[in-house]
């Protein structure tokens, strides 16, 4: 080895501890708003971490933080997206879900300090969030509450179909009918509703339709119920339930 090269080692090694010793770079702490009653902040906006926020007195709004949770903020309050999101961890599966069913519109990215505006993507579940629904026109899990009287709930009325509700391990089978000014129909008696089970649901002339059942012994709190059920992979739910409070706006 030359002196040369021995004494680079040592420069080299300083150069990697150096390295590993710095901070790495922080996420992006952006937040999506539901809810709004500040004139400036609407309901389906997406804030910056550097975006700056103004609540008086009086005024609220409910948004979903870089952590997936649910939170509202009262005023006055004064400060940046940052300083709410500080210290928080970054749940990116469900800010990438909520990122899918928002639409941009109105300002643009490159527009500094700008608050860039979201419309609602279509929702798939039009007789709202519940617990208790299984949509008949999707494939997924899809989460109910235990003990929950279970319903099949259609896209929209219009004419009278049967539905065939078959648990695929087990092949016990049972039909239930929508009438004609219905989008809801009850859970087959003779299908037990099982825990992580698979049902093909099977209607004339539609696709074949497969959802997972995830039951909840308990309810999560109204704050965790976005990170609930993306944990369980619900997506169905999730854009539901943002959907409902985004339409308030």
């Amino acid at each position: 080895m030359t002196q040369r090269s021995a004494l680079r080692l040592p420069f080299l090694a300083t150069l990697a501890l150096v390295a590993l010793a710095a901070p790495a770079p922080s996420a992006k702490a952006d937040l999506y708003v539901l809810e709004s009653t500040v004139a400036a902040v609407k309901a389906g906006s997406r804030l910056g971490d550097g975006d700056r926020i103004d609540i008086p007195t009086g005024a609220q709004i409910r948004a979903v933080l870089p952590s997936g949770k649910t939170q509202t903020i009262r005023g006055p309050y004064q400060g940046t997206i940052a300083d709410l999101a500080k210290g928080q961890p970054a749940n990116e599966g469900v800010m990438t879900w909520i990122k899918n069913i928002l639409l941009t519109g109105g300002a643009t990215e490159g527009t500094p300090g700008a608050v860039r505006s979201f419309s609602r993507a279509p929702e798939r579940i039009t007789t709202g969030f519940s617990w208790s629904a299984v949509p008949a026109m999707i494939d997924g899990s899809v989460c109910i509450q235990s003990g929950a009287k279970l319903q099949l709930v259609r896209a929209a009325a219009g004419r009278a179909e049967r539905v065939l509700v078959v648990d695929v391990a087990r092949m016990d089978k049972g039909e239930v009918q929508w009438e004609a000014a219905s989008k809801a129909a009850p859970w087959p008696d003779t299908v037990a509703a099982r825990a992580d089970a698979e049902y093909d649901l099977l209607i004339d002339n539609r696709p074949r339709r497969r959802v997972t059942l995830r039951v909840l012994d308990s309810l999560p709190a109204d704050d965790d119920v976005l990170t609930e059920l993306h944990r369980l992979g619900c997506k169905a739910q999730f854009e539901a339930w943002v959907g409902e409070r985004i339409a308030k706006k």
